[in-house]
């Protein structure tokens, strides 16, 4: 199986917005509300789990970096931007107004684009 830049960015990807959704939910949970409750929110599971998905991330970006070019690999991950929006409005229930979604699909175009 050949392994393609798509595939890493992708999981990469993955595990960077999984990383936002956990902090997210923790800091729903445990506002960080100034510099005082900071000990506490890192302390939260979910803000740890965050800090572990972030970290394999960062491994697979740096196997990444080290077969493909920075530039193809690197304007791939704006998709992030789009599975982070999608995940917000999923999970989260937030809005989007009609400017908000032609940006996301002219960044999946981008990246299809990109891909190729």
């Amino acid at each position: 199986m050949t392994i393609t830049p798509l595939l890493i960015v992708l999981l990469n990807v993955c595990l960077l917005v999984g990383g936002q959704i956990v902090w997210k939910i923790a800091l729903n949970r445990t506002p960080l509300n100034g510099i005082n409750d900071l000990g506490l929110v890192l302390m939260q599971p979910y803000i740890l789990l965050g800090c572990l998905l972030y970290g394999v991330a960062t491994l697979i970006w740096f196997y990444a970096l080290s077969r493909f070019d920075l530039s193809r690999v690197y304007p791939l991950q704006s998709i992030a931007y789009v599975f982070g929006a999608f995940f917000g409005w999923v999970v989260f229930k937030e809005t989007f107004t009609s400017s908000q979604w032609m940006g996301l699909l002219l960044l999946v175009g981008g990246a299809f684009l990109l891909a190729k």
